[in-house]
């Protein structure tokens, strides 16, 4: 079987499945790795409360939720492009939908286009960081509070990514992160709701009461396990070759029911935080190797970081010269990826919940047509990375 590269990696050790194994198992195990976790991210990431949750989408929707309760009858910004388990977690808080374009060479909110989304009416805004990207959130929470919404901030995508020296998931009236499989840092699934100020603590404490218990979380276990023993690119391929488990498709999921963080996944991602640091320096080191040699090219154009961000590097996006849709062969093998292929205001089953969906969004059309990632992760030999630079120079 050939080789194949892992589009991102999340750390994961034996130690760590066997931590999640323990919780499972143990409901004091359980306990303690959920107290230490918590008190983690209330101390990294500035939070009044934190709340574990069974997915970043969970987080997400009771975020939604939770703001369309302070203002009824409101709908939530969503930027035009983005990851499609914003809009799942949109219908599951069942609120209409204003969209507000990006701008294509920083992935940062188009500030026009948001001012209109604005207008319209909205309880919230939510500002996404893709690939590790970081949008001014300030610069967001300025026109939203003129307007009277509230920020969540979605840093799924942002672990170990910072803006003027704070951690992204600091920002906003909520945070949501994710601990799937995909994001940099995992339990085998999980998220959380970070609450920042009096609004987001209040959405915290009513999420709360709104969600399902969790589960032992056994399943997590296997997928831990799996991702220990496959998560490796002379393996990879064996998994990546199995059309029924979907790696590196998007796809637009109907909405769960929130539950409450499964007693595995708290344990592995507890243990998994010492892991953290040492990836995300590698990943910031071979993203920026990778992006010099992206803007010595003619056949890919970079995108830009916000004045005052440093990116994490979860992968590194670039816009190719024309559209040219999906990515396979050789470039596929070394992790390379197209990004989501629809703008939310064309995703079927989806549109017709957004109010502007006639606007103007070429800057996310352009970026479904044009956008590609390359992995920038700990597991990439020193081949790979002159690879993924020879692909960079024909794009």
């Amino acid at each position: 079987m050939l080789r194949r590269q892992l589009p991102v990696y999340s750390p994961i050790t034996l130690d760590a499945v066997l931590a999640g194994a323990a919780s499972a198992l143990s409901s004091g195990r359980a306990r303690a790795a959920r107290e230490a976790l918590v008190a983690y991210l209330s101390r990294g990431f500035g939070a009044s409360d934190v709340l574990l949750t069974d997915s970043g989408t969970s987080a997400l929707r009771l975020a939604i939720a939770g703001a369309a309760s302070l203002r009824p009858a409101l709908a939530t910004a969503l930027p035009a492009y983005c990851c499609y388990d914003v809009a799942t977690a949109a219908d599951g808080a069942d609120v209409p939908v204003a969209l507000y374009d990006l701008d294509p060479r920083t992935l940062a909110p188009r500030p026009e286009s948001l001012e209109r989304a604005l207008e319209r009416g909205v309880s919230s805004v939510v500002v996404a960081h893709l690939y590790g990207q970081p949008v001014d959130v300030d610069a967001v929470a300025r026109l939203a509070g003129a307007a009277g919404a509230l920020v969540i901030e979605d840093a799924a995508q942002g672990i170990g990514a910072t803006l003027r020296g704070v951690p992204l998931a600091s920002f906003g009236s909520v945070s949501v992160l994710s601990l799937g499989r995909g994001k940099g840092w995992t339990g085998g699934s999980g998220g959380a709701l970070l609450a920042h100020d009096e609004r987001g603590a209040a959405i915290v404490a009513r999420a709360r009461h709104a969600m399902a218990p969790g589960s032992r979380g056994m399943a997590d276990v296997a997928r831990l396990g799996a991702q220990l023993l496959l998560g490796q690119p002379s393996l990879y391929g064996l998994p990546a070759s199995l059309p029924f488990l979907h790696l590196g498709e998007t796809i637009y999921r109907p909405a769960s029911e929130p539950r409450a963080a499964s007693r595995a996944s708290v344990g592995a991602a507890w243990r998994t935080c010492e892991l953290l640091e040492r990836e995300t320096e590698l990943r910031k080191a071979n993203g920026t190797r990778l992006l010099a040699a992206a803007r010595a090219s003619e056949k890919v154009r970079v995108v830009e970081s916000v004045d005052g961000a440093s990116p994490g590097y979860l992968r590194l996006p670039v816009l190719r010269g024309a559209a040219r849709g999906a990515i396979g062969g050789r470039a596929a093998r070394l992790g390379i990826a197209a990004g989501y292929p629809l703008a939310l205001c064309d995703l079927a089953g989806f549109k017709e919940r957004v109010k502007n969906r006639d606007e103007d969004f070429s800057g996310a059309r352009e970026l479904a047509a044009r956008l590609a990632t390359l992995p920038t992760h700990s597991r990439l030999s020193q081949g790979d990375i002159a690879a993924l630079e020879g692909w960079l120079a024909v794009g």
